[in-house]
């Protein structure tokens, strides 16, 4: 029998109401870049309000999703309108991502023209990469270090995994790690994250398409 693959880090240890709220979530800040309302995911997922709100509640205190004062939903499954290290201009829409993985995955995940924004984690230079249909650039010297992840899903997966501007200083930041990861370049990058986020992305393509409809009609 076929084992089926892992999640990936920012996924693992949902249940599966919360990996829809956040996937819903995902969707909605995708088509929008706006809080998303508790009572909008109920509806989309189909799910009790006060189930939502529970579950909302133990995403928060994990570092999954991002909330404002109100409860509206800023950021999930990496994505997000609130604060991150790393700029992300996704189409037309202005985001922040929580680490570099989400601004690489994201966009390769969609197979959207995005530009990413952040800097070296070693020597603070500017990086810009242009992905365009969600693919990233071959020659580009920059490489993403992907960290093994932890307990803390923002200390220890977000805040270590950055893009570095060279396979030099990819190697100086590895050896900073301990080793606790792998250093990929953007089109390896860009093929994790669309694995990463498939079933993210589909239902943010699925909700587009049926906004589209809905305007149609």
């Amino acid at each position: 029998m076929t084992q089926p693959e892992p999640l990936p880090i920012f996924l693992a240890g949902d249940d599966e109401p919360s990996a829809r709220l956040r996937e819903f979530a995902f969707g909605a800040l995708v088509a929008r870049p706006a809080p998303v309302d508790p009572d909008r995911l109920a509806k989309l997922s189909g799910l009790d309000r006060d189930a939502v709100e529970a579950s909302l509640r133990r995403l928060v205190e994990a570092g999954r999703i991002d909330r404002d004062a109100s409860g509206g939903v800023l950021g999930a499954a990496g994505l997000t309108i609130a604060d991150g290290p790393h700029a992300l201009k996704l189409g037309d829409h202005q985001y922040r991502t929580w680490c570099a993985f989400d601004a690489i995955g994201i966009p390769a995940a969609l197979g959207m023209d995005a530009r990413v924004e952040t800097a070296c984690a070693v020597c603070g230079r500017a990086i810009e990469v242009d992905m365009v249909g969600g693919r990233a650039p071959g020659a580009d010297p920059a490489r993403l270090w992907l960290s093994d992840g932890g307990a803390d899903m923002r200390a220890d997966f977000c805040t270590p995994t950055v893009l570095l501007c060279s396979e030099s200083h990819a190697r100086e930041w590895a050896v900073r790690q301990g080793g606790r990861g792998q250093v990929l370049d953007l089109q390896s990058a860009a093929a994790e994250g669309d694995r990463s986020w498939r079933s993210a992305a589909d239902v943010a393509l699925a909700m587009r398409e049926g906004a589209k409809t809905a305007r149609r009609w």
